[in-house]
């Protein structure tokens, strides 16, 4: 064997081997560690999408566990941008289910329509009268797996509750939610510019919507929330709950 073949041979066994090398899993991203994101149709144009907390968890959990499809070149159908809290900022770029970072090495995240939904949404953002206040604290308490990290996704809705939207009949399930500080998702105003990355816990948000039946007045989540419980709120709940259910025996 010449000197030239075995150069030729040795070139073409260390590319494969640097080829394989560098595309077998993606550079996890760690959901905690991200301020926003923003989706864009052109690297350098105008019309961005900033995409809420529960859009970013899919991002993560797709781009953690996506495939490796090896090198190969790429025409972008959407931009990436993950700002990072220590003001870093990862970029990537999308085609259908194929997604890449740096260099030509191209990983598919099993979803061909994901970026589509976020850029134009088929669905509007939920409204106070999809729930009562007992199915909203378990939709904004749902989570997610990846790998060992869990994802609290929350909830993104108008801030337009109903007055009468907690009644009578949830105060029981409500009391007995009030010292639960199970991790919960933050709630997020579409209107609202800034991501909280926060946790919330149930008895913050139980706590939340007993006072507003007390005070007749409409629950108010402002642009973005992360209730926690609140330990003299709830002894006032307790009280006024004692107090109504011994004015009802008094008057059988």
């Amino acid at each position: 064997m010449n000197t030239i073949t075995q150069i030729l041979l040795l070139t073409l066994f260390v590319g494969c081997s640097f080829s394989e090398g560098t595309t077998s899993e993606p550079k996890k991203l760690v959901f905690d560690s991200i301020d926003k994101v923003y989706l864009k149709s052109q690297l350098y144009g105008a019309d961005s999408v900033v995409l809420t907390k529960n859009q970013i968890g899919q991002i993560v959990e797709k781009w953690n566990h996506s495939e490796s499809k090896g090198l190969h070149k790429m025409m972008p159908e959407f931009w990436i941008f993950v700002h990072l809290k220590n003001d870093s900022i990862r970029k990537f770029s999308v085609n259908g289910h194929l997604i890449k970072e740096d260099g030509d090495g191209v990983f598919s995240i099993g979803d061909s329509l994901l970026m589509t939904s976020f850029w134009t949404p088929t669905y509007s953002f939920p409204k106070p009268e999809d729930y009562t206040p007992l199915t909203f604290i378990k939709s904004v308490c749902q989570t997610i797996w990846t790998d060992s990290t869990r994802l609290n996704l929350g909830m993104s809705m108008i801030n337009k509750f109903p007055i009468d939207w907690v009644i009578e009949e949830h105060v029981e399930e409500l009391i007995k939610l009030l010292d639960s500080q199970e991790e919960c998702g933050c709630f997020l105003n579409p209107l609202s510019s800034h991501i909280p990355t926060g946790k919330a816990e149930k008895g913050g948000y139980a706590g939340i919507f007993l006072k507003s039946l007390i005070y007749q007045e409409k629950v108010d989540l402002e642009l973005y929330g992360c209730p926690k419980v609140d330990e003299s709120l709830n002894e006032e709940l307790r009280n006024w709950w004692k107090e109504r259910k011994n004015k009802a025996k008094v008057h059988k």
